[in-house]
């Protein structure tokens, strides 16, 4: 996993991690409710499994896949019904045109070049299938203090203009983007979201 742009030891990070819901994954899920409706799901490095687990409650066929064992087992007791797979996001086993979304949280600012992931993800995804993608926004007030809360980590951060070009540039259609939690509380301004939201994100298709 050459292109990995970190140096966090993953095993370590997930082993026991407490698997619960936060604001942000409230909001993350308010916005794939428009999305998640019996479809087959990549859960693309599915991390604890939060979102797996939220995908299958909806009657969609998942699939979650991570280089971590430890974030595999994790996401495992959540639900075995789960499909599990651990490898390489940069070259999966996956035949052409099999997802109808493919969802990331958390993933492409841990990568050097996050254009080989996309155009990986174009060549499974099937026509018309959408990509969910959310990443940390470098103009959020959370930059300024995830140094000293997740130590030993080098990620790239995003801004919502370039988020867009990086997926227009594989050829994917825009239908949405944004943010929210411009403040960790159950009241944000998220009309703001897109420039100082925690999270930015794109919802985008394969045309």
């Amino acid at each position: 996993m050459n292109d990995l742009n970190i140096k966090k030891d993953w095993e370590k990070y997930w082993k026991g991690k407490e698997v619960k819901s936060t604001i942000n994954k409230k909001r993350m899920m308010k916005i794939l409710n428009r999305y998640a409706h019996k479809n087959k799901v990549l859960d693309a490095g599915c991390g604890s499994g939060f979102f797996s687990k939220y995908f299958i409650e909806r009657d969609c066929e998942i699939i979650s896949l991570d280089y971590s064992k430890e974030a595999l087992k994790l996401t495992q007791e959540l639900d075995s019904r789960i499909k599990l797979i651990r490898g390489n996001i940069l070259c999966t086993s996956f035949k052409n045109e099999t997802f109808d979304l493919i969802f990331s949280d958390g993933l492409l600012e841990h990568y050097k070049n996050p254009t080989n992931i996309l155009l990986e993800f174009k060549r499974i995804l099937k026509k018309n299938g959408l990509i969910a993608t959310f990443v940390p926004n470098k103009y959020s007030y959370w930059m300024l203090i995830k140094p000293f809360k997740l130590k030993d980590i080098d990620e790239y951060r995003f801004i919502i203009r370039e988020l867009i070009k990086l997926h227009e540039k594989i050829g994917f259609k825009i239908i949405e983007f944004g943010g929210f939690s411009v403040f960790p509380l159950k009241i944000s301004p998220d009309f703001l979201g897109k420039y100082l939201g925690r999270l930015i994100y794109v919802i985008a298709k394969k045309e």
